[in-house]
């Protein structure tokens, strides 16, 4: 790692609930570093990404960086850059950004509101926030 996490703001929602399901076997795996990773270092600096991040390029839906349900997941990203008083570009710790995605989304009426398009809220929905981390 390089300095900070480049990080899309609404996988800090995502990374919380992930219990190791997801696309394919290959992001699960990729995706399960990451979590594990940023659960023994909560103090690791992210970067919140205008684009595609370091957890998109095994995603299926990235393809030569250019995510193919761009307009889906850039209104998840503002939706979690304006609950959480953040900005793209703006540069803080892991612990930080989890901490204010759980306590003005997860934990709150916002989490059905932003989630429910997702394909993978219902299983969201069942697991405790901060699962994984």
């Amino acid at each position: 790692m390089s300095g900070y996490l480049l990080l899309r703001p609404h996988h800090a929602l995502c990374i919380q609930k992930f219990v190791g399901r997801s696309y394919s076997p290959a992001f699960t795996a990729h995706l399960a570093r990451v979590v594990r990773g940023l659960a023994a270092a909560p103090e690791t600096p992210v970067r919140l990404a205008q684009g595609c991040d370091m957890i998109c390029g095994v995603c299926p839906f990235c393809q030569s960086g250019v995510c193919k349900a761009f307009a889906k997941v850039a209104a998840l990203d503002a939706s979690v850059l304006s609950l959480c008083s953040l900005h793209g570009g703006q540069l803080l710790s892991w612990g930080d950004l989890a901490r204010r995605a759980a306590q003005k989304i997860l934990q709150t009426r916002h989490f059905a509101q932003i989630c429910g398009c997702c394909q993978w809220y219902g299983l969201c929905s069942q697991i405790p926030t901060g699962a994984s981390i």
